[in-house]
């Protein structure tokens, strides 16, 4: 009787065990951290993460705009994907005190690059950071 008991819950534990093993491989996709980029003046920062998940990448973060200081912040992104097309995203922060929080689904890529500048509510108007890697396949 009582290796029937063992048996039936060594039987529970794999069976239990396989049930978990997918569950787990989603619920922790693979995580990078990129930045802080500064724009020239320093007056802008960006600083995230790069997500591998279903289906693709997803980038995400925060964009600084120091308060005190005349402008915007504004965030450029500029990827190349798996399949040799191009992307490319901007975003704008003229808070001051608040960051701007963003999350951008790039797809399957090869490298994404990001660079900080200044400007107005309207359009960049420099003090750029140069074009700093986020993340690069292989690296």
């Amino acid at each position: 009787m009582m290796f029937r008991t063992i048996a039936a819950g060594v039987t529970l534990l794999f069976a239990s065990a396989a049930l978990a093993t997918p569950a787990m491989a989603t619920a922790n996709p693979e995580t990078w951290s990129w930045g802080s980029i500064y724009s020239a003046d320093r007056a802008g920062k960006a600083k995230g993460k790069v997500v591998l998940d279903r289906p693709g990448f997803v980038v995400s973060g925060k964009l600084y705009d120091l308060p005190g200081t005349k402008g915007c912040s504004w965030l450029k992104f500029r990827w190349t994907k798996e399949n040799g097309g191009h992307g490319a995203k901007t975003y704008k922060n003229c808070s001051g005190a608040k960051p701007l929080t963003f999350s951008l689904k790039t797809g399957y890529m090869l490298s994404i690059e990001g660079k900080v500048c200044r400007g107005t509510s309207r359009a960049i108007t420099g003090k750029c950071s140069s074009w700093d890697g986020v993340w690069a396949q292989g690296g």
